[in-house]
């Protein structure tokens, strides 16, 4: 049966507001989805930005990210580098923990948000079969211009949606905020891990990321 959108919005925003178990160090996000006539699952995510974590949080001293650029691939140092770059949202996404489901009808909700979302694969191999796992997430454009009027800021909210192929009830799930309008150098070795987008060549994250296991609520239940 077909949804109102905008019912569901009102009841994530209710919740939201409601749920303190569902804040996120660096923004609250809520799931809620439901089976479609297609037999598939569409599932609706909103996140408000609640704001930057703790300015001194770093990575661990003995922390090193693989440069999968690299033949053969090598390990970089990037321990102690700080994470505090976090005030402003600029990616955020979820990990499904599955590497045989289908992801389609990735959208952002928000009017005029550059936001573009997409299927990705993740840092992680829940069945350790050889197989990222995979992963939604949107970001803002890399190879375009966009300031920090674009990104979500403290306080604001986006809200986005996508069709999984077989119902997941637990994501993990994660933000990455940063306080510039830069978060990739194309003339740097760029990396990505667990902690955000790092420029291997200055040694520092543009931006931080922040993940955490969140489940997702079944509309009408």
């Amino acid at each position: 049966m077909k949804k109102n959108i905008f019912a569901v919005l009102f009841f994530c925003i209710s919740m939201l507001y409601s749920v303190n178990a569902l804040a996120m160090p660096l923004g609250m996000i809520h799931i809620v989805y439901w089976e479609n006539s297609y037999g598939q699952y569409t599932y609706f995510m909103l996140i408000e930005n609640d704001g930057p974590i703790a300015p001194t949080v770093t990575t661990p001293s003995s922390h090193t990210i693989t440069n999968w650029q690299a033949f053969p691939p090598i390990q970089v140092p990037a321990g102690d580098k700080s994470l505090d770059d976090d005030e402003n949202l600029v990616v955020f996404g979820l990990d499904t923990e599955r590497d045989d489901i289908i992801i389609s009808n990735v959208a952002t909700l928000n009017a005029q948000s550059l936001f573009h979302g997409q299927e990705e694969s993740g840092f992680d191999d829940s069945d350790s079969d050889g197989i990222f796992n995979q992963t939604v997430a949107w970001h803002l454009p890399f190879n375009s211009s966009w300031g920090l009027n674009d990104t979500v800021k403290p306080g604001d909210w986006i809200a986005v949606m996508f069709t999984l192929s077989e119902e997941v009830t637990s994501f993990n799930s994660w933000v990455g905020g940063s306080d510039d309008a830069v978060i990739w150098n194309t003339q740097s070795t760029m990396l990505e891990d667990e902690f955000g987008i790092y420029d291997a060549d200055k040694g520092l994250y543009l931006a931080s990321i922040l993940t955490r296991k969140i489940q997702a609520r079944k509309y009408g239940h």
